[in-house]
């Protein structure tokens, strides 16, 4: 696993940016923000000599696939070598699972919409808990702010990841650190 960029997927609205859809995006601002890096489009970060490019899409999550197709064009990077960091329903708050499973299938809109334009399920996934709401109204679930506590293991969850993720780009050896980013906290 060799990763060149990593994508944190969410909803560029401002009004969402609190939101549990936009954990993809609080990952990258939360990188940027430990590493002294000021944002703007694609940002780029070395990590022990690797060159490592940072990237937000400018658009709704479900929409993402297109302005991402374009940006891996853009610096020729392989879809192999992505990174792609979004929330998931399937996981509590707190919790995170990085995929090696390359090619199972996403229940992610977001996700689905990637696939669609770059026609490929091989990319790295990075899924940081949000939970599932008690009724069945995802939609409003997930442009919902968390709860105090929800956001707070959301965060502790985002800070663990990120050391982990360093350490994986570092050693470029997924399965030590996998354990250790799908331990789970609750």
């Amino acid at each position: 696993m060799n990763i060149k960029l990593i994508i944190g997927l969410g909803n560029k609205n401002k009004k969402l940016f609190n939101t549990r859809h936009n954990v993809g995006i609080w990952f990258i601002k939360k990188f940027l923000k430990l590493n002294k890096i000021i944002l703007n489009k694609i940002y780029i970060k070395k990590i022990k000599k690797k060159l490592i490019f940072l990237y937000t899409p400018n658009s709704y999550i479900n929409n993402c696939g297109k302005l991402i197709f374009k940006i891996i064009n853009k610096l020729n990077i392989k879809s192999k070598n992505i990174l792609i960091v979004y929330d998931d329903i399937n996981i509590l708050p707190g919790n995170c699972k990085i995929q090696n499973n390359i090619n199972k299938i996403s229940t992610h809109n977001g996700i689905k919409n990637i696939i669609k334009y770059i026609k490929k399920n091989n990319f790295y996934k990075l899924r940081i808990g949000i939970g599932k709401p008690k009724n069945n109204n995802l939609n409003n679930f997930v442009i919902s702010k968390p709860n105090k506590l929800e956001k707070n293991l959301i965060k502790k969850s985002i800070k663990k990841c990120i050391f982990y993720i360093k350490k994986l780009i570092k050693y470029n050896n997924l399965n030590k650190i996998q354990n250790s980013i799908n331990k789970k906290i609750i």
